[in-house]
């Protein structure tokens, strides 16, 4: 007899973040049928109306408590509804070192903290190792359709792509002296370095929406970027926004790349990217790194297997 899913509220914020809003959106609209029919993606201001499931995942606390449409009593509200529920799961991508980390902890009394990326995290001291699982980060079965679509084309389209880099991101001295370093090689590049988070969900802030990220990328050869934090971490979202518009991603870090490099596009320096650029092999990086994804169960199809 098939046991049925336990019922499940996937709540986040929809008017922040939109990396967030979006991971949580995919995520639900991936579960296997049986675990959709029984899982609400709920928007944070919305599930306070409602009666809670006896599993709550939230999708990054710290944006969901800080949605601007709450307030303080809203967000009091919030965390004791959290902690209501009899299994509270904190669905996270960030590397655990950061203060951005730390700050998602200050929350609910988490059951779960379920770490979404590349490869395994080890949580912090203090958290018991009973509380942590791990989502390898994957596309959706719609995505695999566009990366199978990807890896189809031609290398001389990839050639031809009128931008040769992008650097999308907080505005950081290391990603000015990136994108200085990077117009001394190729001038006709593409930087977007506001202060504070490059991706906001509101148009009226003067951000990137996903959307507008994807037409970007989707003329770009490399995607290029630097982590905000010093600590040896793989943005493995950063790698499907690049795959799936058929850009190379690049991820640059002089501390780790050693570290770093057997998971594809990471490079010590400019110097070292520009070598690389120069052969023939960013678009068989990019083919190999589209078969590697579509190789991963989907993102909701691992989600599912956790429970």
């Amino acid at each position: 007899m098939t046991t049925l899913p336990d019922q499940t509220d996937i709540i986040c914020s929809f008017a922040t973040d939109w990396f967030y809003a979006d991971l949580a959106r995919r995520l639900w609209q991936d579960l296997p049928p049986a675990w959709r029919e029984r899982t609400r993606l709920w928007d944070a201001p919305a599930w306070l109306a409602a009666p809670p499931a006896p599993r709550v995942v939230v999708v990054n606390w710290v944006e969901t408590v800080n949605d601007p449409r709450l307030s303080r009593a809203d967000a009091a509200a919030l965390m004791s509804k959290v902690n209501s529920a009899p299994e509270r799961v904190l669905l996270v991508a960030e590397c655990v070192g950061t203060v951005w980390f730390q700050r998602q902890l200050d929350g609910p009394d988490w059951t779960t903290i379920l770490d979404v990326g590349r490869q395994p995290q080890a949580l912090p001291e203090g958290v018991a190792a009973t509380t942590g699982r791990f989502l390898r980060y994957a596309p959706t079965e719609a995505e695999k359709d566009q990366l199978a679509k990807v890896r189809a084309q031609s290398p001389e389209a990839f050639k031809r792509r009128p931008i040769p880099w992008a650097v999308v991101g907080g505005l950081t001295p290391e990603r000015a002296a990136l994108v200085a370093a990077l117009a001394d090689w190729q001038p006709n590049g593409l930087a977007f370095l506001p202060p504070g988070e490059p991706f906001q969900v509101r148009a009226e802030r003067g951000r990137l929406d996903k959307a507008q990220l994807a037409r970007v990328l989707e003329k770009t050869r490399f995607y290029v970027w630097t982590s905000h934090h010093a600590h040896p971490y793989f943005e493995s979202f950063r790698v499907l926004d690049a795959l799936l518009a058929g850009a190379c991603p690049a991820k640059l870090d002089a501390r780790w790349a050693a570290a770093l490099r057997h998971l594809g596009g990471v490079f010590a320096s400019v110097d070292e990217l520009r070598a690389f650029a120069a052969s023939e092999e960013p678009w068989r990086l990019v083919v190999r790194l589209c078969d590697e994804w579509l190789e991963l169960p989907s993102l909701g199809t691992a989600f599912a297997a956790l429970w």
